[in-house]
């Protein structure tokens, strides 16, 4: 199984979600606190304010997209079902369509206004930022199976560093075009990592009664 089981997915994904929920609250209560970080990070990230980072900033808002990380899924996911590790595909693109149907949901539940003036239109509702969500959770998804593709401890290094490297970019890309909060990206984070801990809670919980099932079913003869 290309997946290690971990005895602390259970707790590390309440963690997470408990980060979450925190968050919300003070985002239902309009906290000052929440305010104060968000009107700072506009301010530091708007010193960065060019044309030439305005046209970067929108392509990684691309390249970062919903859509475009539920591709990556879909094609991690075929991958790994021609390498006869079906379960684990459908692991992979359940997690991330299941993933982006939870955001949606918090979007339209906690119903806060996006920030004005963006330099990129978006619509819909602020918190969490979808593209950050997404990107977080394809990124756990690949770090958690670079454990089996890749042997040593410099690639599986290399891969992470990468990946935060890029979760980062995201995150700023989404502020500095003001289709986000800072709180609103931090807010994915958490839930993006919760969402994956749980996904591979359920995984292996219920991984050997289907398999035992599928087994059974191939040895029944035909009818």
């Amino acid at each position: 199984m290309v997946i290690r089981k971990s005895v602390n997915s259970p707790s590390l994904a309440w963690s997470w979600f408990g980060l979450f929920a925190i968050l919300a609250i003070l985002v239902q209560v309009n906290a000052g606190i929440l305010q104060t970080v968000d009107q700072n990070a506009f301010q530091v990230i708007a010193t960065l304010n060019t044309d030439s980072m305005t046209h970067f900033f929108t392509i990684v808002t691309t390249l970062a997209s919903p859509l475009v990380t539920l591709l990556i899924a879909l094609l991690v996911a075929v991958v790994l079902y021609w390498q006869h590790q079906r379960l684990v595909g459908l692991l992979v693109i359940t997690t991330m369509v299941g993933g982006d149907g939870v955001a949606f949901i918090c979007k339209e539940l906690f119903k806060r206004s996006r920030p004005t003036q963006q330099l990129l239109a978006d619509s819909g509702y602020s918190f969490p930022s979808g593209h950050v969500f997404g990107t977080v959770l394809l990124f756990s998804i690949l770090l958690t199976l670079s454990h089996a593709y890749l042997k040593t401890w410099p690639l599986q290094l290399g891969l992470g560093v990468l990946g935060l490297g890029w979760i980062v970019i995201v995150m700023v890309a989404r502020v500095y075009l003001r289709d986000h909060y800072a709180t609103d990206t931090i807010g994915s984070v958490c839930l993006a990592s919760g969402c994956w801990q749980l996904a591979q809670t359920w995984f292996w919980h219920w991984s050997s009664p289907v398999l035992a099932f599928l087994q059974r079913r191939q040895k029944q003869p035909l009818k």
